[in-house]
This record gives C-alpha cells, structure tokens and sequence, in this order.
C-alpha cells in the first residue's frame, strides 16, 4: 500500500495506460476486430496508388519535420542533465528530482519502444507488396500475432520515431497542479503525435505502431513516477 503521506501525483494509476496499452494490441494484433481495416483505412490517406504522400526523399523539409523535433528533445534531455547536475542553477519550479524523472522517462521509454521493435516482428508499409515494395524485399500484411516467416521485417512495433514525443508524457506526472498537468498532457499528446503522423505520412508506420507507442509512454511514465516520486519534496537537512 503506498504511504499516505506520499503526494497523489506521485501514485498515478497504472490500470488505466496497462488497460489501453491491452485495448491497442488486441484490437490491431488480431484479424476480425476492425483494427486491421482501421490501419489500412488511414494509410490509404496518404498512398496514392505509387507513392506516399511525403516522398522516402523530401530534402529539407524532412530535416526540418523529422529531424528537428528529436533536436528539440536532445536539447531538453541535455537541459534536464545540466539541472540535475547543477540544482542551484535550475529554476525553483524544476529541482533535482523532478529533473531526474523527466530525464529517466525520456530515456526508458525511448529505449524499450525501440528495443521492443526488434522482438514484435512487424513491417512497416514501405515493406508491403500492397504498397509497391518489390521483390526480393516484399512481404504480405501480417498482423502482430501472425506466425511469421522466416527474414520477416522487424523494425516498426512501436514506433520508435514518435517515442520521444510521446515520452513528453512524462510532464503531467511532475507537477500536482492540474493545469500542468492538462499542459503536459497536451504537449506529450501534440509533439508525439505530430511525430508519428509525419511517420504515418511517409509509409514508414501504421497508425497502430503509434498508439502503441503512445500507450508504452503512458504506462511507463506513469511506472516512474510511483518509483522516482517527483512530487515528493524532501524534508530540509
């Protein structure tokens, strides 16, 4: 039983992100659910018969879409570093343990959607004969709980793009208030999401791979901040 005197931002509920998490593999890993139909749905959106929406090539704009915001996480991973390190310069409302969290946060869940990528055995489009990919490097449409053949694609459940943005997640457990934590969850729900659209845009991901990776975030933020507590404020020495 946790302690009572441990703040309720600090015991945030993980049945809720455990049970979507479920919900979201269950509903795509499975023929005759409607998942299937639904990932199919939207990636036709942006496949118009020969190629994506948002071509494998786009020059700048993809530097700008794709490679930009994981710049703008390095810099505030790099931030989260220089508070944890320096406490005395980070500004009161951060401090050392809530700093720590958000660090840790960003890191696991980043870490464990890509590692987990290559256990799933999932394709993305561009590996799909249904979308132009050619022989010898084209397979079928399998669905996560489809046996596999042998060299199947293993490199997209979840998406290991958007993890980041969804780890921003992360914000609405560091703080008690409820406006930051609408803010948090707002900026975690934008910049993750923006990031697998992008994903989704371009063949690289099915609408699938990315709420996957938004629940993971959500269920592993919430998980780390029952640990690490970042709400707890320590008693004066």
């Amino acid at each position: 039983m946790a302690d009572s005197r441990t703040p309720p931002v600090d015991r945030p509920s993980v049945v809720r992100p455990a049970l979507f998490l479920a919900l979201v593999v269950v509903f795509f890993g499975f023929h005759g659910t409607g998942g299937e139909w639904l990932d199919l749905r939207v990636q036709s959106w942006f496949w118009d018969g020969r190629d994506w929406l948002i071509p494998k090539d786009a020059g700048w704009p993809h530097q700008l879409a794709y490679t930009g915001p994981k710049i703008g996480l390095y810099v505030f991973a790099l931030w989260l570093l220089w508070a944890i390190a320096f406490p005395s310069l980070a500004p009161a409302w951060l401090g050392r343990r809530r700093a720590t969290y958000l660090f840790v946060s960003l890191a696991a869940i980043s870490l464990a959607c890509t590692q987990l990528r290559d256990v799933t055995q999932m394709a993305t489009p561009r590996d799909l004969k249904v979308y132009g990919a050619i022989a010898p490097n084209a397979w079928e449409h399998l669905l996560l709980f489809d046996a596999k053949p042998a060299g199947y694609p293993s490199h997209a459940f979840p998406a290991g793009h958007a993890s980041g943005g969804f780890a921003l997640l992360s914000l609405a457990f560091a703080w008690s208030a409820a406006e930051a934590r609408r803010r948090g969850v707002l900026l975690g729900c934008v910049y993750g999401g923006a990031m697998g659209l992008y994903q989704v845009a371009r063949g690289e991901h099915f609408l699938s791979h990315t709420l996957a990776t938004a629940a993971l975030a959500w269920l592993l933020a919430a998980c780390l901040a029952r640990w690490l507590r970042p709400g707890e404020i320590s008693s004066p020495s």
